[in-house]
């Protein structure tokens, strides 16, 4: 989901464009509960983590890592599909630096 940017002339004449443009960003899609990554479903419900939650934030157009990693809702680890599912205790904080801290120590780096 991207926002749409629009002009300050079009925003001073739409309240609608201008309310648009406020909820678009204020959204926190960090902490959304999810089943599905661009088409990869995940082993069970939970929150994209690391580099997956930077390519949906952002709306990256990147090649995905081998292994994407998501937070389950349960406390156990799950590896299955191309998906890692950690614990709850492994949640990142909920911004870019969050995330990007959790990818270094915990995902791949593939240059």
């Amino acid at each position: 989901m991207r926002a749409e940017i629009k002009e300050p002339n079009d925003l001073r004449n739409s309240s609608y464009g201008r309310m648009k443009f406020m909820i678009s960003f204020s959204s926190d899609h960090f902490s959304r509960i999810t089943n599905v990554f661009r088409e990869r479903r995940l082993p069970g419900p939970g929150r994209l983590a690391g580099y997956a939650a930077l390519i949906h934030k952002y709306g990256l157009a990147v090649p995905l890592p081998e292994t994407l990693t998501a937070i389950g809702l349960h406390h156990r680890i799950i590896r299955q599909d191309g998906w890692r599912m950690l614990t709850p205790r492994h949640q990142p904080e909920h911004s870019l630096q969050g995330h990007l801290t959790f990818a270094l120590k915990h995902e791949r780096l593939d240059l």
